[in-house]
């Protein structure tokens, strides 16, 4: 009998030990540079993220930016209410947002860097960087023909249309110039001085237009409303063998009163401006309108208005020397910097019978007292004279009685004008359309506002800062507003 082979039990087999499946070499070498890479940022960024927060701990922080012309966000004062609301500890992220130290520098930096691809960058200042032909205005085909109708009544306050020859004393747009390029803005030499010029290159113009249109439409009609644009100075000093560069900015602003709805007062002071080029209606070293070119603009809206306006040989000149504005910060351009020039204002002559009232930008009382304001080093600092700055809403009361009340809604170009309308209206609201938190239509009806005047620079109308108008017009509607001034504050 044949004997059968014995199996054995699985568990006496032998067992031949399996090897791992091996890792494909490029993806083992992935995961080595992976966690090398890990390392290595770690190695570099912890100290990058502590070097930083040293920096902003340690080292003095801004108060002032010159190249905004405002006064920096201050340390809130502790009070239990705030801290529990919540103010208090928004007030310190404020602060501390708003003042990095050397914050101009950073400023600056981060525009040259803009400016290289490019990019314009936001803000009443702006830079175009590399420079392209700028587009011709064509007409506007979405301009309904009753909306063009509605405008030639609208725009019949506006001063009269001038010949050529009449509404220049020079042409500098018709003269060649020398000239160099800094960071987008050209610095030309014009009668012995130099001037830093801003290029317009175009816009739409859409949500200035919109806005305004819904602002008409959601306030009282018995409230008058203007649109006065200001041009940059490139408008009247741009040279002739650069003209290709910016656009005639007056075919854009009569434009956007093409397509503005019946009740909307386009007030030209384009043309108006322009009778004056020989005068200092601009600022050479500054992204500016002098106060001069400020009083023929408020002398245009003071004849569309229909109220009384005073001459300029009725007011008190002042003049701060050896003022260098915001243009060399921002082209670095020796010439300007050595060529210095007057900041000239003037004061009226019911001053010491008006009283300017200053509120945060939702309206909370802060303090009273006048409205022209000595900020930082006058030198470099004079265009803050006007109200101190923008990020403040202010009222001025002052001893006319019309009963007329007036809101500007205005970028920093508006500062300069409420002086020259202090002998215009009874009151003069200023709010600029960047920083104002409560709703421009409530705050209209409640104040009981006749007159509003919307005054802004080129860039503002045409670029994204017309988009805060629709913001101000829908924001936080349905409030109550409380002037939080004494009764005898405002006596």
């Amino acid at each position: 009998m044949d004997q059968q082979p014995v199996k054995k039990k699985p568990s006496q087999q032998r067992q031949i030990p399996k090897e791992p499946p091996k890792k494909p070499f490029n993806a083992y070498k992935r995961s080595i540079i992976r966690h090398f890479s890990s390392v290595l940022s770690l190695f570099i960024l912890v100290p990058v993220f502590g070097l930083t927060a040293l920096f902003l701990l340690v080292f003095p922080r801004s108060d002032i930016s010159y190249i905004e012309k405002r006064e920096l966000a201050k340390f809130p004062t502790f009070t239990f209410q705030d801290y529990f609301s919540g103010a208090f500890t928004a007030g310190v992220t404020t602060y501390y947002d708003d003042t990095v130290p050397y914050r101009d520098d950073f400023k600056n930096a981060g525009n040259r860097f803009k400016s290289g691809f490019g990019i314009q960058t936001g803000g009443s200042v702006t830079t175009t960087g590399k420079l392209t032909t700028a587009k011709k205005k064509e007409n506007s085909n979405n301009a309904s023909d009753s909306s063009k109708t509605a405008n030639a009544e609208n725009s019949a306050s506006s001063l009269p249309q001038a010949s050529e020859e009449e509404s220049r004393q020079k042409d500098y747009t018709k003269e060649n110039a020398d000239y160099t390029v800094e960071n987008g803005i050209i610095v030309v030499k014009q009668d012995d001085h130099y001037r830093a010029l801003e290029m317009f290159g175009g816009g739409s113009g859409n949500a200035y237009v919109d806005a305004l249109n819904d602002f008409r439409s959601k306030v009282n009609d018995r409230v008058k409303i203007y649109s006065m644009t200001a041009p940059l100075a490139s408008e009247y000093y741009t040279p002739a063998n650069y003209s290709e560069y910016t656009a005639n900015q007056k075919e854009y602003f009569d434009d956007l009163a093409s397509r503005f709805n019946r009740g909307i007062t386009y007030v030209d002071i384009d043309t108006a401006l322009a009778k004056h080029t020989e005068e200092e209606i601009y600022l050479r070293t500054d992204h500016h309108w002098t106060a001069l070119g400020a009083y023929y603009a408020a002398e245009a809206f003071a004849e569309a208005a229909n109220v009384d306006f005073k001459p300029l040989s009725t007011f008190n000149k002042q003049t701060i020397e050896g003022f260098v504005g915001t243009m060399y910060a921002f082209t670095q351009d020796i010439n300007i910097k050595n060529d210095p020039e007057p900041f000239t204002y003037y004061i009226p002559d019911n001053n010491d019978k008006c009283k300017t009232y200053y509120y945060d930008t939702s309206f909370g009382y802060q303090y009273s007292g006048d409205f022209f304001n000595t900020v930082g080093d006058p030198q470099s600092n004079a265009y803050l004279t006007f109200i101190g700055g923008d990020e403040q809403v202010a009222k001025i009361k002052t001893n006319v009685k019309n009963k007329r009340k007036l809101l500007i809604v205005k970028d920093s170009y508006g500062n300069a004008i409420p002086p020259y309308l202090m002998n215009s209206f009874e009151e003069i609201y200023v709010v600029d359309m960047r920083y104002f938190d409560l709703n421009l239509v409530d705050f209209t009806e409640q104040m009981e506002v006749t007159d509003v005047l919307f005054a802004m620079v080129t860039f503002s109308a045409f670029g994204d800062n017309a988009e805060n108008l629709d913001t101000l017009i829908n924001q936080n509607q349905g409030i109550t507003i409380v002037d939080n001034a004494t009764d005898d504050e405002q006596e």
